[in-house]
């Protein structure tokens, strides 16, 4: 991304000399600096606006599910990039949703944006040979070591009805008034780990029968033990799901990473072969059946980065990104050749509201020709969306 190098005080003094000195007699000049700026961002590609963050966290296969980058702008990605040993071959696709979730594992290197009530994600298909261990299927309470269930959790059983992988998951149950409830894992076959001591992360998949009530009572958190036995373990709180994103009713896949963990004791890891899984609720959450856990794995992932848009045009004097401009001194992040197009806008918008009409006119055709004559020297490097229509996909 360029260095900003015009502050809102510059931009406002091209303004102004556009509209015969007559900037300031609008209600409000930084209400349509902002509005310029959020005009010019959703209808061009800046090249200024470009950005790259590390994707958080690792690309995992078999999991799809990422944070988007917070100031991603729509589905404006111009890559996903392996930050080491990227293969010539890896070219990504964007898709929509619905094809994306119909033929996830069927092609690989394709994304599309999820929007969901718990705010934007990356769906992503395309690590091949990531490294993963299994360290329980959760088939059977008693099918490779033995399960038990404690504090508040009763009836464990497998359910082989309702799973992720394999061929069922535990399933167990929750009383009102339960504050905690435990599944462990004892006696089971020890897992090599000692070539990825932390390092990667440990997935579960968790069933929520209720996530909250009316009342506002929720789940709180979960906590994951992995090591050797009840006194030399690692241990992992997390109070999100896999992608950031607040639990919800149904299937979610949590990740504990291994780098945060804490260390009871001294823990072994060429020989992981005890599990403990927690969950933490309201008291007066009510009573739930059916909760269930399944596929409990280790994967190390691939680094990466997502390169896109951003939907931010400013940055404050202490290089924060920001949507709105607040103060003279935040930048805008535009080009000698991009600041131009901002302050023509602008100009047809104050002019608007001054109804100064020919210059409305004016300079709405300065803002498509300038348009025109950028996006012809400097196209979008946007991903474009295919969709597919029929039964097999095809992608070339």
């Amino acid at each position: 991304m360029a260095t900003p190098s015009y502050t809102q005080s510059e931009l406002k003094a091209i303004i102004n000399g556009n509209v015969h000195q007559k900037f300031d007699q609008t209600a409000s000049p930084t209400v349509i600096m902002n509005r310029a700026v959020r005009f010019v961002l959703g209808d061009v590609d800046l090249r200024s606006t470009k950005r790259s963050a590390a994707l958080s966290p690792n690309l995992f296969a078999n999991v799809y599910d990422y944070a988007a980058p917070s100031d991603l702008k729509g589905n404006k990605v111009i890559d996903i990039r392996k930050q080491v040993l990227r293969p010539s071959y890896e070219r990504w696709l964007l898709v929509d949703e619905a094809d994306f979730d119909r033929t996830k594992n069927l092609s690989s290197h394709r994304l599309a944006r999820k929007d969901a009530n718990f705010g934007p994600l990356l769906r992503i298909d395309g690590v091949e040979g990531d490294i993963k261990k299994t360290l329980h299927t959760c088939d059977s309470v008693t099918a490779n070591g033995t399960w038990a269930a404690s504090a508040d959790a009763s009836n464990l059983t497998a359910d082989t009805q309702d799973y992720i992988q394999g061929g069922g998951s535990l399933n167990f149950d929750m009383a009102k008034g339960a504050a905690t409830g435990v599944l462990e894992c004892t006696g089971m076959t020890a897992v090599d780990l000692s070539d990825y001591d932390e390092q990667g992360s440990i997935f579960v998949w968790v069933y929520i029968p209720d996530y909250s009530d009316a009342e506002g009572d929720t789940v709180t958190n979960f906590i994951l033990r992995w090591g050797n036995d009840s006194s030399n373990y690692w241990s992992k709180t997390v109070t999100t799901n896999n992608e950031g994103a607040t639990f919800y009713d149904g299937w979610n896949l949590l990740r504990f990473d291994w780098t945060s963990a804490t260390e009871t004791g001294t823990v072994s890891p060429s020989a992981i072969d005890y599990l403990r899984l927690t969950v933490t609720k309201s008291t007066s959450l009510e009573a739930d059946t059916d909760w269930r856990i399944d596929d409990i794995v280790f994967r190390k992932g691939d680094l990466y980065d997502v390169v896109y848009y951003s939907k931010y045009g400013w940055q404050t004097s202490a290089a924060a990104y920001i949507e709105e401009s607040t103060t003279t001194t935040d930048l805008v992040i535009a080009d000698t050749d991009e600041i131009e197009g901002i302050a023509f806008k602008a100009s047809e918008f104050a002019s608007q509201e001054l109804k100064e009409y020919n210059d409305v006119t004016y300079f709405q055709a300065q803002y498509e020709a300038w348009k025109v004559k950028y996006q012809s020297n400097h196209p979008s490097e946007a991903l474009k969306i295919r969709r597919h229509y029929g039964l097999t996909p095809r992608f070339q």
